[in-house]
């Protein structure tokens, strides 16, 4: 996984699809351009967290945010709907499935949706640093690229202290997110949610697709 598409779903608030995107494919910021609304739609996100992907997604493009998202996302350019097919056609052997018209079909893995009343996740020493300066850089009009180009380079750059002290900040973030899922495991709602876990690996169990074991349970 790219450290920008981490920064992205981080800066976006939709880290709870992060590991569901990387596990269909979606592994990069690259990628991520040229998702379908039909991918969206099997990834199971909902309707205003897709526009604000897509919405990222049109401004790296270099679509303004005046011109209408809808009309951007149905008349998606030539040269990433001829990716969309070249990326589909290298996937079928090992993720499709043929239609009776004989089209493949990108199958898709069921994922147990998250947990909303679960502490959130703390972000990591990169993603700290990576917010800081994207504030940093907020006067300066770059594009969404060019300064995900300049927080990758300068965060490689970065001198021992200032590392560690970003580590520092995210192993205190992460040990503060520990207690309170310690906490939170005591309520009912986490009850609650493990009961759910448990009935959705059971429902998948059945049908031979199983759960993933990293998303099937709190870290």
């Amino acid at each position: 996984m790219s450290r920008e598409l981490e920064a992205v779903f981080t800066e976006l608030a939709l880290g709870q699809y992060l590991d569901a995107f990387i596990d269909q494919g979606f592994d990069s910021w690259e990628t991520i351009l040229d998702i379908q609304e039909s991918d969206l739609d099997a990834l199971g996100v909902k309707l205003g967290h897709r526009r604000k992907l897509q919405r990222r997604i049109a401004n790296a493009r270099g679509i303004a945010s005046s011109v209408s998202l809808v009309s951007t996302l149905n008349s998606g350019s030539e040269d990433t709907k001829q990716q969309h097919v070249r990326r589909e056609s290298a996937t079928r052997s090992e993720t499709g499935s043929e239609s009776a018209n004989g089209v493949m079909k990108r199958k898709y893995r069921r994922h147990p949706k998250p947990d909303e009343n679960a502490p959130e996740r703390p972000p990591s020493a990169y993603v700290l640093f990576s917010n800081k300066m994207r504030e940093d850089l907020k006067s300066h009009n770059l594009s969404f690229t060019e300064i995900a180009k300049l927080v990758g380079e300068n965060w490689q750059n970065l001198d021992q202290a200032e590392r560690e002290s970003y580590e520092s900040q995210a192993n205190a973030a992460k040990d503060k997110y520990r207690r309170n899922l310690a906490e939170y495991k005591k309520t009912p709602e986490y009850r609650r949610y493990s009961q759910y876990l448990q009935d959705f690996k059971e429902k998948q169990n059945k049908h031979g697709q199983g759960c993933k074991p990293h998303l099937c349970k709190h870290n």
